[in-house]
């Protein structure tokens, strides 16, 4: 496998589908509410928010392998290749290279903002800040039994935010809304990835929520945050009718998020929890985009 496509895969490139959809369903939003859309402004949104999301995911591999958290037999570079532990790159190459991709993501804000969009500039530089504190000092998150929260603010509030406002100039708390149930499974991800590393976590020293938690606990919220998800969607139908499609069409995947969010409930977490978690989120996200392109199709005939 040749160099190039083993740095690419490092930055694990099937993580960014999740960032794409939650960017596409902001962007359709607008449209629901008579508003027009700038597509090009839309691909701009896209490609900053994965360039981040890239240095995100980077960024924890090499602080993880800076505190001896990432090394061979782990449960995370068991299936997937690690830049560092992998020898794809050098430390140093990785957290070059990571910033790299995020001043890369703020240079698109900046020259939005340059245009037509002035506050994309302020809204990139607080995604850039958070995707850095996720795993980096002074104050990491993730190390601090905060990266749930850093993931939800990232997922939940800063990417829908960004994406409507990029795509037709204005704020709005609509996307918020209506993305909270993609957020929480993305938050969820994340959960079944920090259960299935909690002895690890704990042996390297450092403080996930899940570690705080213990097992057991974790595992009780992991449920209700796959199971909140779904609830959650119908929040937004109240604030906006023709989002109870997209609302209503993911629940055909409810037997395959119960199936994953009992899968702790033998007392073990298997090795590829978060990719079990991460098959639900596609499905639902997928069937979410469709009943949300069927709503505005019928926003315009009604």
């Amino acid at each position: 496998m040749g160099k190039a496509k083993m740095v690419f895969l490092a930055t694990r490139p099937w993580s960014f589908p999740f960032t794409v959809m939650v960017v596409l369903i902001a962007s359709l939003l607008p449209l629901l509410e008579g508003l027009k859309v700038s597509w090009l402004m839309v691909v701009v949104a896209a490609a900053g928010s994965v360039l981040l999301h890239a240095m995100v995911n980077l960024l924890n591999d090499y602080f993880d392998y800076k505190r001896g958290i990432d090394r061979p037999g782990a449960g995370t570079v068991e299936y997937r290749p690690h830049p560092i532990v992998h020898n794809i790159m050098t430390p140093q190459a990785t957290f070059g290279f990571a910033l790299s991709l995020g001043l890369i993501g703020l240079l698109l804000a900046g020259l939005a903002a340059l245009t037509t969009r002035p506050l994309a500039i302020v809204l990139g530089l607080i995604g850039f800040v958070v995707a850095f504190l996720y795993t980096g000092p002074p104050l990491p998150l993730k190390y601090n039994a905060l990266g749930e929260v850093g993931v939800y603010i990232a997922w939940g509030t800063l990417i829908p935010l960004g994406a409507y406002y990029m795509a037709c100039g204005e704020l709005g708390i609509l996307p918020v809304i209506a993305l909270l149930p993609l957020s929480l499974m993305i938050v969820a991800v994340l959960a079944a990835n920090n259960i299935r590393d909690i002895e690890v976590d704990k042996a390297s020293g450092i403080r996930t929520l899940e570690v705080v938690l213990g097992f057991d606990r974790s595992r009780k919220l992991f449920k209700a945050l796959i199971y909140a998800a779904y609830a959650s969607a119908f929040t937004a139908a109240v604030f906006n009718r023709f989002l109870l499609i997209p609302a209503a069409l993911p629940l055909i995947t409810l037997p395959d998020a119960d199936k994953v969010a009992r899968m702790f409930d033998q007392g073990e977490a298997p090795p590829d929890a978060d990719p079990r978690v991460a098959g639900v989120l596609q499905k639902y996200a997928t069937l979410y985009l469709i009943g949300l392109i069927v709503s505005v199709i019928l926003n315009y005939i009604m």
